[in-house]
């Protein structure tokens, strides 16, 4: 936490030395980040997130209002030291989404926030599962992703940037999710709770129609 404070801090003071007139109409972006399990308490321990790829369009209107689509995909690996049942493998949870918010440049500082909006395809690929005859288990859902991006300004075509991101996905973990019969231990009234995930990453953009 505290290399992000640093980070924001060095972009701002960075801006504000920038005297540049910047404001793209379009742009390619790509992002990689890690995902961090908030809640259900039985996605939370059971699977750790590895990754979350995005790579998406976005077009950037002169009021800076911005809307955008794009791909997502992300990997959580079974958590082999939370279950004492043998547990292995993973779940991959690859989606589209829509995009609305704005764009705004602050001499070489930059910060693009808004709202994904979309739908994922859920694939859970486990030991378990196999041996029921059941691999892959695929499941699906919506999600809703609040985002904001932190860019400073490579050259007069790029930028790099601090994502942040935090997932609402519209799916609870079940046991059959993973090829188990249940989740003992847990209070049923944390298991009923709505998949959800902080993401924190690095990301890379490409802008075109530049004015």
């Amino acid at each position: 936490m505290k290399k992000c404070v640093f980070l924001l801090i060095f972009l701002v003071n960075l801006s504000v030395f920038a005297q540049t007139d910047f404001q793209p109409t379009g742009s390619f972006k790509v992002e990689i980040a890690l995902p961090n399990n908030a809640t259900n308490i039985a996605f939370r321990d059971q699977l750790q997130g590895l990754v979350a790829l995005t790579p998406s369009y976005q077009h950037t209107f002169g009021s800076t209002f911005s809307v955008g689509a794009g791909l997502r995909y992300s990997y959580f690996n079974v958590n082999q030291f939370k279950n004492n049942v043998g547990l292995s493998g993973g779940m991959h949870i690859a989606g589209v989404f829509g995009k609305i918010g704005q764009e705004k440049f602050y001499g070489n500082f930059g910060l693009d926030y808004g709202v994904r909006a979309g739908y994922a395809l859920n694939i859970s690929t486990t030991n378990k599962l196999r041996e029921a005859g059941r691999s892959p288990h695929i499941f699906d859902g919506g999600f809703v992703e609040p985002t904001i991006g932190l860019a400073l300004m490579a050259d007069e075509r790029s930028s790099f940037r601090l994502a942040l991101s935090y997932a609402f996905h519209g799916f609870t973990l079940k046991p059959g999710h993973l090829g188990l019969d249940d989740f003992s231990g847990y209070p049923d009234d944390k298991l009923d709770r709505f998949t959800s995930f902080f993401c924190i990453g690095f990301g890379y953009s490409y802008y075109f129609g530049i004015n």
